[in-house]
């Protein structure tokens, strides 16, 4: 019997009209011989004010006590999900990441998946049941509670998938798929039928919120086909596989310079001295790091705004030497083939960026990365898309 993992994201159970659309298009599909595994995120906007409260109570709350306060939004939203298909007239029942048996390291706040022992999901789709499972949650080998960091839903949809063998696994999500720039802020991004993994790979470490690296990680690595649609209109999405296995199913590959651009905003910049006291703290850090550089004895440390607190939490109490803050910082990042192996590229783009002010310029082998300010991210991101994409077709 085929399983069929789908995940749905903050933005799809956002409010009850919205959960219970999604249980009633549940019920539209459902197919005989079909087992479903639904993932859920908490509703939309309720892990921030989570965080939130949290951090009006302590600047640097428990990492352990946080991740107890965190878990219950996805717990809110599989139960409301459940009832829903019970209204539809379908038999489900929901578990959290724990009951689900998504086995955890120790990391609160930032846990890596060991291994899942899913026996609880493979006895409930047994009896005909769809399952509904907590997204962004675990449990680790001393029984406590954790959760998988920014996008974990993603990863345990994935991982699911992975584990249980599944035909499918289909990321629900508030836009249509994976497009050329975010359609928020380039009005002439156009949705990509497919794109291979490590593109999306590339995509997701520069920014793009679409899907989370460390999913996109485990479908490259035990080869799970993704589609990414809208759980809005459930129509067909942007399919992630490998290249050979795209080209196979019939999708013509562009051989375009840039496949797509992503972009990081509300970021912040430590400079810090690079000593031994430097290297035991972060031995401790246990949120994300989006870029860091060594310059001489400087380490810089470019963060996401809503983990400041945790930092200067972390400069204070390790007598860390910080040099500089600087906020109000943004990262551009080119997505392709063949960059770092093309001058004339980086000339191109050099005199694009040429109206803006472009503090930092790095690459590997398909990532040309700026770093700008905030205040001129929108501009050059639709710049840079019109010269390199162009318009939708």
């Amino acid at each position: 019997m085929p399983i069929i993992v789908k995940k749905f994201g903050g933005s799809s159970v956002g409010n009850i009209q919205l959960i219970k659309g999604i249980a009633h298009k549940i019920a539209s599909l459902a197919q005989e011989g079909e087992s479903i595994v639904l993932v859920v995120s908490a509703m939309a906007k309720t892990t921030d004010e989570l965080f939130r409260l949290a951090f009006e109570i302590s600047d640097h709350p428990s990492r352990r006590e946080l991740d107890m306060l965190l878990t219950a939004g996805e717990r809110i939203s599989m139960s409301l999900l459940s009832l829903a298909l019970h209204n539809e007239g379908l038999s489900s029942i929901s578990f959290t990441g724990s009951q689900s048996g998504i086995m955890t390291d120790a990391m609160h706040g930032n846990a890596r998946i060991l291994d899942v022992n899913a026996f609880r999901i493979r006895e409930e789709l047994a009896k005909g049941k769809i399952v509904i499972v907590a997204g962004f949650q675990g449990v680790s080998p001393e029984k406590e509670i954790t959760t998988l960091g920014r996008g974990g839903s993603d990863t345990s949809a994935v991982a699911l998938a992975s584990y249980l063998h599944a035909e499918s696994c289909e990321i629900f999500t508030d836009v249509a798929g994976v497009y050329t720039a975010d359609p928020r802020l380039v009005k002439t991004a156009r949705k990509l039928d497919c794109i291979d993994y490590e593109t999306m790979l590339a995509l997701a470490y520069s920014g793009s919120k679409v899907l989370h690296p460390r999913a996109v990680e485990f479908a490259c690595k035990y080869n799970i086909p993704v589609e990414i649609k809208s759980s809005f209109t459930f129509e067909t999405g942007t399919l992630l596989d490998t290249r050979r296995n795209l080209i196979n199913k019939g999708f013509l590959m562009e051989e375009r310079i840039i496949s797509a651009i992503a972009h990081k905003d509300g970021l912040a910049r430590y400079q810090l001295k690079a000593d031994d006291a430097l290297q035991t703290a972060l031995s401790t850090w246990n949120n994300e790091i989006f870029k860091y550089y060594l310059q001489d004895e400087t380490l810089e440390l470019v963060i996401e705004n809503k983990f400041a607190s945790e930092i200067d939490h972390l400069i204070r109490t390790q007598n860390l030497q910080l040099i500089k803050r600087l906020e109000g910082s943004a990262f551009i990042t080119l997505v392709g083939l063949g960059i770092n192996l093309d001058p004339g590229f980086l000339a191109e783009a050099m005199l694009i960026c040429k109206p803006y002010q472009i503090q930092r310029i790095s690459h590997s082998d398909k990532t040309l990365e700026l770093m700008l300010p905030s205040t001129q991210l929108e501009a050059c991101l639709n710049a840079l898309h019109q010269a390199f994409i162009g318009v939708s077709q």
